[in-house]
């Protein structure tokens, strides 16, 4: 990991306590969503002790899917081909190649996976939420020292009365055994943007909530569209064109509030002709297998902004310390990315009984996605000016008001890699032989 040149984290780092007692994992990790899934299993693979603690039921593995679908970029794939898991996950589903950018009716921008430098894999995978969750709990479940335990509820987190150095806390548990408290070295908060652990641990937090803008249509999988994602930059939004798991072509529309719920409430088949004229490659296909509203779904989104990802014992990973909206499509790979980075910063932490590491980390970390943060919402307020009739300014440029400007483009480097300072961490997350490093002294 690159040290930066002055940390910029708000608390001091801290002396990590050991577990409580011998029966006390090193590390209680709460959420088993992907992010805590491959958080823990990293962990166990360098000897680590570890609870996941989930409040859902134990899901059924190859049950059916939520129809959630996020694309994996080439950094993320990498960490799970070096785990041996993504010919799993890559089943059923169409690989996404190359990518272009359509503003004003003309292509601005195209990219392919194949001309990144050092890209672990050529491609993005789209991927349903659930193969992904049962992928890595299939591979969780046969890592020794990883243990999970589902249909529990943490209480709290209370001070720990074994400790007399800092601020550490221990876990008050519910499970259908009753009520313990643990006492683990590590609390690991990975349960997602309305994070119970960072209320817990009094975590202050600045949400942006986007209750409308975001809509998906879902269709059949056309011939003619191979495995590309369209962007497409209209006078009222921004459509995207891409495959997804299950053979089937999603087109998403991002645009303001106000837009997106008029459109949404409206008549279906007025909403269709949207699509089909922000969409034109495939305006056909779309007016042709658009049928009814069982194929649209509306998501509200927030953008989640800690003011720490750190304290005392307690850890925020993924979106419990970043939520972002949806636009450019980053929140489950800068999830993922952050467990397979922390997972060595978290064994040298636990060796160190420091947690200076775990800082070094938000140091390099959080600037980088509240920049991603700022752009999107920068995206956002150029969408609803545009709606009030206020156009934005970009480049000395004006946008909105009608035109058919080019938005607020993330970087496609980053977006496929990774962040820059953290590629070589990302690259060597997943080949750490199993009980190679820090744990089973």
């Amino acid at each position: 990991m690159s040290e930066p040149a002055e940390p910029t984290n708000r608390t001091a780092s801290a002396v990590l306590p050991g577990p409580g007692t011998a029966a006390d994992p090193d590390v209680a990790i709460v959420g088993a969503g992907p992010a805590g899934l491959l958080l823990g299993l990293l962990l166990g693979r360098r000897g680590r002790r570890v609870l996941l603690i989930e409040r859902e039921a134990a899901p059924e593995i190859g049950g059916p899917g939520n129809g959630i679908c996020p694309i994996l970029q080439p950094a993320t794939l990498g960490i799970l081909d070096d785990l041996g898991l993504l010919p799993d996950l890559a089943r059923g589903t169409t690989p996404v190649t190359h990518g272009e950018v359509v503003a004003g009716g003309a292509v601005v921008a195209g990219y392919a996976y194949a001309g990144l430098p050092d890209a672990p894999v050529d491609y993005a995978l789209p991927t349903s939420i659930i193969q992904l969750r049962d992928v890595l709990t299939v591979a969780v479940r046969a890592t020794p020292g990883v243990e999970i335990v589902y249909g529990a509820t943490v209480h709290g987190l209370p001070a720990r009365d074994d400790v007399t150095a800092g601020a550490s806390r221990g876990l008050l548990l519910e499970t259908a055994e009753g009520t313990r408290t643990l006492r683990p070295s590590l609390i690991v908060g990975c349960d997602g943007k309305r994070s119970a652990v960072r209320d817990m641990a009094g975590i202050s937090s600045q949400v942006t909530e986007f209750r409308r803008g975001y809509l998906e249509l879902r269709l059949p999988m056309p011939e003619f569209w191979g495995g590309m994602m369209r962007a497409y930059f209209t006078s009222d939004g921004y459509m995207l064109g891409t495959p997804i798991a299950d053979d089937r072509l999603l087109l998403v529309w991002i645009t303001d509030e106000e837009t997106a719920g008029r459109a949404a409430d409206g008549p279906f088949d007025e909403l269709v002709e949207r699509y089909a004229k922000g969409v034109p490659d495939a305006a056909d296909w779309i007016r042709a297998h658009a049928h009814d509203r069982s194929q649209l779904r509306e998501f509200p989104h927030h953008i989640v902004r800690p003011d720490r990802w750190v304290d005392g014992n307690v850890l925020l990973v993924g979106d419990s310390a970043h939520g972002v909206h949806v636009y450019g499509g980053q929140g489950l790979n800068l999830s993922l990315q952050d467990a397979a980075c922390l997972a060595d910063a978290v064994d040298r932490a636990l060796t160190e009984a420091d947690t200076a590491e775990l800082h070094r980390f938000e140091a390099v970390r959080m600037p980088f996605v509240s920049a991603f943060q700022d752009m999107q919402e920068l995206h956002l307020a150029a969408l609803a000016a545009r709606s009030a009739g206020q156009g934005s300014t970009q480049g000395g440029r004006r946008s909105g008001g009608g035109q058919q400007g080019g938005g607020h483009l993330p970087e496609f480097a980053p977006l496929a890699l990774g962040q820059p300072e953290l590629r070589d961490a990302l690259a060597a997350a997943g080949r750490v032989p199993a009980g190679s490093a820090g744990g089973a002294r």
